[in-house]
């Protein structure tokens, strides 16, 4: 783990010292009890003022991350985010904890359970070589964009989506999609199913962003505007 992160509040804790000694020092000197009480009372302030320094020094540096795992290594792991920029994550076996994220639920796994191009959400004490991670979640990543139906598989239940950045995708729609249509009379989504979907059609959806064993994404939710809502 990178130690550096510790020196602030290592420098921090002795200045503490520093001061608690000279203060005791004092104290000692003068030998009444008013003075001691005097000095007790300021050594809980200048206490409460370093517990509110130490706070503030771990508020500012604490962040999250998110990104692909891309090494995986002893005490270290380095990610790629969205913009395909590396990251350097610092673990410790002590202090850093692992948790599965599926269906909803959250479940505490090890350092060993990580894998190579698992996405991952990372939260702890930003360095300057990187994160020091408290924790560590292995999660889902999710391919959110929109495009035009331009091919539909009535047997296998599919759909070829072409997006605005002219990428091709195929989208299984499974029995858990959830699948909604707008409406071009009132505006408003209607539960719809596989049936109304054409060709032609807009489609804003959320997949999993794996392919299945089908090569194909599994689409989470669709939402689908009728190429009839453009002619009006």
């Amino acid at each position: 783990m990178n130690k550096k992160i510790f020196l602030p509040f290592f420098a921090l804790i002795v200045f503490f010292l520093f001061l608690f000694n000279l203060l005791i020092f004092a104290s000692d000197k003068t030998g009444s009890d008013s003075a001691k009480k005097e000095t007790q009372k300021e050594v809980e302030i200048l206490k409460e003022k370093i517990a509110s320094k130490v706070a503030e020094l771990r508020r500012q540096n604490f962040q999250a991350f998110s990104g692909k795992m891309v090494e995986i290594k002893k005490g270290e792991i380095e990610i790629k985010d969205y913009n395909d920029e590396k990251k350097r994550v610092f673990t410790d076996d002590l202090l850093t904890k692992y948790y599965l994220i599926k269906d909803n639920q959250k479940k505490e796994i090890n350092f060993s359970d990580l894998k190579k191009d698992d996405y991952i959400i990372v939260s702890g004490i930003i360095t300057d070589k990187g994160i020091s991670a408290n924790m560590i979640f292995v999660d889902e990543k999710y391919l959110v964009d929109f495009g035009k139906i331009v091919e539909k598989d009535k047997n296998e239940y599919w759909l070829k989506v072409v997006t605005l950045t002219n990428e091709t995708i195929s989208l299984d729609i499974e029995a858990f999609t959830k699948q909604w249509l707008l409406n071009i009379k009132s505006l408003e989504l209607e539960r719809t199913g596989f049936s109304k979907i054409k060709e032609g059609d807009m489609i804003h959806f959320v997949a999993k962003d794996k392919k299945n064993e089908n090569n194909r994404f599994s689409a989470q939710k669709i939402v689908i505007i009728p190429q009839e809502y453009f002619l009006k």
